[in-house]
């Protein structure tokens, strides 16, 4: 936590001497400007400098702990190394028609059941920026079969061909980068 330190004291009833108030109001200012720029004070947040080896340990915690985070693609330069059971559950979007992909997918299943043929989109990273690395499943619940198909612009790489190949096959879409993906599963020409 950041301390105002004001150069000069007062004592109740005294004249204000111009040059300690003009010093006293600048060291204020200064101050308040660092906070509206998001300096000059302690957030609550805790860094690794703080926990010394060993300080935090499983009497000192609940037995259950939630990370949570708004983005966690947006978490970079950063690791968290855990031992034991991880438990993690994967979204599921269902659709029963052609489908765009939308950055709510990212790390979901997307389920498609239709008895006729529908497409999956994938679009440019300038409509839908998906960070590289996302995956998703792509699961065919119904008869008509699912082809994942790029708008101009995406490349996706696939052998041997980008169609799930029957009814309840399933493949991963993989961006590799901006505008590249893989599609790998089970597939058809």
């Amino acid at each position: 936590m950041a301390t105002v330190t004001i150069p000069f004291s007062f004592t109740n009833g005294d004249p204000i001497v111009a040059a300690e108030h003009n010093s006293n109001w600048s060291a204020i200012q200064v101050y308040t400007n660092g906070l509206s720029a998001g300096n000059n004070f302690d957030a609550g947040a805790i860094g690794t400098a703080d926990i010394a080896d060993g300080a935090i340990s499983t009497n000192k915690i609940a037995a259950s702990v939630t990370l949570t985070t708004p983005n966690i693609g947006a978490a970079t330069g950063t690791s968290l190394s855990l031992t034991g059971n991880i438990v993690f559950h994967t979204g599921t979007t269902t659709a029963v028609a052609s489908y765009t992909l939308l950055l709510g997918d990212d790390s979901k299943i997307v389920e498609i059941s239709n008895a006729s043929a529908v497409n999956l989109t994938v679009p440019l990273n300038s409509s839908v920026a998906f960070p590289i690395g996302t995956a998703i499943t792509i699961l065919q619940t119904g008869a008509g079969q699912i082809t994942v198909v790029p708008v101009s612009g995406v490349t996706i790489n696939s052998t041997p061909g980008l169609k799930i190949r029957t009814q309840w096959a399933a493949a991963s879409l993989i961006k590799r980068a901006t505008d590249s993906w893989v599609l790998v599963g089970d597939l058809a020409a």
